[in-house]
């Protein structure tokens, strides 16, 4: 307890006494992330640093004690990932300010703390955009946690991940000088944070989607663009419920409508039949739910550039599919002829997909496939869950997918999971296990993760699916920015150097 107070101390004198607590209640509202299996976690100490320079002095203390720190940003984490038991956690989102928006060169500067709702708020007034709207958890996640995790969210069928539009990256390393780098054009001390590549080695790729293990981002760079100020919504059904077809009309969409297409999702058909069962109000007569609906937002920056892709998409669709408004299950829904584009629309859309059954909440196991093999991930994925169902949490119910989104280059995002309730009982216990189970079973079919809280990053481990040479340079890596292991220390079954990784795969036929 003595080891604790000197470090509530020392880092009371960095950050101020308004900025640091340890009291219950305090502990309590960041003790859990946004999912049903892991229990009430309480941090030592919440910390709110204002600077890149107060981070560095943490951190450096941290190494001194060899006491933990897990970042977090937003705190809306569905894996894990922005909680923990004991250590120092580091809320960022004091650090919230824009430093440079650059029009003619188009790239942002930014504090990582930031909202995506703030960001959104200040570039759509000058008719510009980072590409990304925005991720699932909503405007009130933060940059940094999107780079942490590689976020998809609204615009990534056409401009992708917000990491594939990350310019740089001011960075403290976990070290215990509490090293401050900076990484793209800004590693010359000279240069403007305009470009990602040419001054040295990508080291920017190091600390994206690396969940807080490798350093703790405080500021970056982004790529802005023009907002086309065109933008229409059109929803379709298709005929049967068909993955193969889904394919091939998402293949034509690809090389026929990239330059408009924002966004393509799409909804599976239990999805749309679960969503039709909770309507708030339904229409007299009942809906023939044949197959998927897919969404589309499509964008121009001319308005009869906008219709001639409208008609295109129409072409593609006509013999696979047919126009769908959701007022067909649902009256009260807003029809696609009438909407308008909105950041309520991007910070609503996901609502409904976290949690199909209240109370019950999601187990997620988001993972991404190549488009051309969802039909046969598709059977992989329902054989595993008719195969362990005995093995799930009572009442529960599992989903290949959500939701399916379409990203830039022939791949998708397939949101999905089994539900949980969010008790104090075995059931959380039961649910982490098929939690790491099912996400184990994606990862040896091939799904690549990219949320990678703590249930993904150490599912992936127990998996085999790293090769021994690849943890030895994960290792290595981790130990050069971070060699008292003390950034998010559970993340990938990290403890330390000389654990060994290999001990964690699990042999499912045992």
């Amino acid at each position: 307890m003595a080891k604790v107070d000197n470090i509530y101390k020392d880092i009371e004198d960095i950050v101020g006494s308004d900025y640091i607590t340890d009291e219950d209640f305090m502990k309590a509202a960041y003790s859990r992330n946004v999912d049903p299996a892991f229990p009430d976690r309480w941090a030592d100490m919440i910390v709110r640093p204002e600077s890149t320079e107060e981070v560095s002095e943490i951190v450096k203390i941290a190494n001194k004690y060899k006491i933990s720190i897990v970042p977090r940003g937003g705190g809306a984490d569905l894996v894990g990932g922005s909680a923990t038991q004991g250590g120092i956690l580091m809320d960022l989102t004091r650090m919230n300010k824009i430093i440079e928006i650059n029009e003619k060169d188009f790239y942002c500067f930014i504090e990582t703390g930031i909202t995506w709702g703030e960001l959104n708020s200040e570039l759509l007034k000058k008719d510009l955009s980072i590409g990304i709207i925005g991720p699932g958890s909503g405007f009130s996640a933060t940059i940094g946690g999107g780079l942490s995790n590689s976020t998809a969210g609204f615009g990534s069928t056409k401009y992708g991940l917000i990491t594939d539009n990350c310019l740089g990256v001011e960075v403290v390393l976990g070290d215990p000088n509490g090293t401050i780098i900076r990484t793209g054009s800004i590693a010359n001390k000279y240069a403007k944070p305009f470009c990602r590549y040419g001054i040295s080695p990508d080291f920017t790729g190091l600390f994206m989607g690396d969940v807080g293990t490798m350093g703790i981002k405080t500021k970056a760079s982004l790529k802005l663009y023009p907002n086309p100020p065109y933008k229409i919504r059109r929803n379709y059904m298709l005929l049967n419920d068909d993955y193969n077809r889904l394919f091939e009309l998402m293949y034509k969409c690809q090389t026929e409508l990239r330059d408009s297409m924002q966004d393509l999702y799409v909804t599976p058909r239990t999805v749309v039949q679960i969503l039709a069962s909770q309507a708030k109000k339904r229409p007299p007569k009942r809906a023939k739910l044949k197959g998927p609906v897919i969404l589309f937002i499509l964008e121009a920056t001319d308005e009869r550039i906008l219709e001639i892709y409208e008609e295109k998409l129409g072409k593609i669709m006509k013999d696979f599919a047919r126009p769908f408004e959701w007022t067909e299950i649902d009256l009260t829904a807003e029809e696609a002829r009438d909407w308008r584009f909105n950041l309520k629309f991007s910070y609503t859309y996901f609502n409904k997909f976290v949690s199909l059954a209240p109370p019950k909440l999601s187990c997620t196991t988001c993972h991404k496939l190549p488009i051309s093999t969802m039909a046969e991930k598709k059977k992989l994925s329902t054989d595993f869950d008719n195969a362990h169902r005995s093995e799930f949490p009572d009442q529960s119910f599992s989903l290949f997918a959500t939701s399916i989104h379409l990203l830039s280059n022939g791949h998708c995002v397939f949101a999905g999971g089994f539900n949980a309730d969010n008790i104090k009982s075995d059931q959380r216990e039961v649910a982490m296990k098929m939690w790491h189970k099912r996400v184990r079973h994606q990862a040896q079919y091939g799904g690549v993760h990219y949320w990678l809280g703590e249930v993904i990053s150490q599912s992936i481990v127990e998996s085999g699916a790293y090769s021994t040479e690849f943890m030895k340079f994960f290792k290595d890596m981790k130990k050069l920015v971070d060699p008292n292991f003390i950034l998010s220390p559970k993340k990938f079954h990290m403890y330390s150097y000389e654990d060994d990784i290999s001990k964690y795969i699990i042999n499912e036929e045992e």
